[in-house]
């Protein structure tokens, strides 16, 4: 996803990137990226800081918070004060303009690398195939819940796929963005309640009816994450 106001140069890297190979759109203002975000689930971001209506600085935290991208700040400001700023903040890389076009799909490249390394190393099913509840058992790996008095309750692709994803994230919240793109293989939408409805399923086949205890709680602003 392209964040750039410019309209010389938003068009000038679009075509580049389609012609290298990688899908791409463009947002024209902050709040055309917090939309185009949710509808096109980007790997990359390309972000410049000097919008209409925000500091592309801004957007950095929230981007980090709305799912798993890598960021990559465009900027004319060759300061070294922000491109340090920009860089502890979670941007991945910071470029100058005008970029190198050879240069830029290289990087975009390298932090796409980056990323995939990183959800490699996730922890999955096999290295941890099961979950203990206070009153049942999940196989991550079979899909399956096993309640105490030995019933066996399937779990769908989906519901397994984002119960392995919060397992993973150790307690810490998973957005519904990024629950939505990997479990349900699809970008968020604006009004999108499928995630919600995905969560409240899988509660209801991972809680024991004589306890209101919930296993996945809901973290305002942030997401679902699995209790302690």
């Amino acid at each position: 996803m392209i964040v750039e106001d410019d309209p010389a140069i938003g068009d000038m890297l679009l075509r580049f990137l389609i012609r290298s190979g990688m899908p791409a759109q463009i947002a024209r203002s902050g709040r055309e990226a917090m939309l185009l975000k949710e509808t096109f689930g980007p790997d990359i971001v390309l972000l410049d800081l000097e919008l209409p209506d925000t500091n592309g600085i801004s957007l950095i935290p929230w981007l980090l918070r709305t799912g798993d991208c890598g960021i990559i700040v465009l900027s004319g400001n060759g300061e070294e004060a922000e491109r340090v700023v920009g860089i502890e903040l979670g941007a991945d890389d910071y470029i100058i303009k005008p970029p190198s076009m050879r240069e830029l799909v290289a990087r975009i490249r390298a932090v796409h690398r980056r990323l995939a390394r990183g959800r490699n190393n996730e922890i999955r099913p096999e290295a941890s195939t099961t979950l203990r509840l206070a009153h049942a058992e999940v196989d991550l790996r079979k899909r399956v819940v096993i309640v105490e008095n030995g019933d066996r309750i399937p779990l769908t692709g989906a519901e397994g796929k984002a119960l392995e994803l919060l397992v993973a994230a150790r307690g810490e919240p998973l957005s519904r963005e990024e629950l939505c793109r990997q479990a349900l293989r699809r970008p968020l939408g604006s009004e999108d309640r499928a995630v919600d409805q995905l969560i409240v399923g899988l509660r209801k086949k991972l809680s024991s009816r004589d306890s209101d205890d919930q296993i996945i709680v809901s973290v305002r602003g942030a997401g679902y994450a699995l209790s302690a």
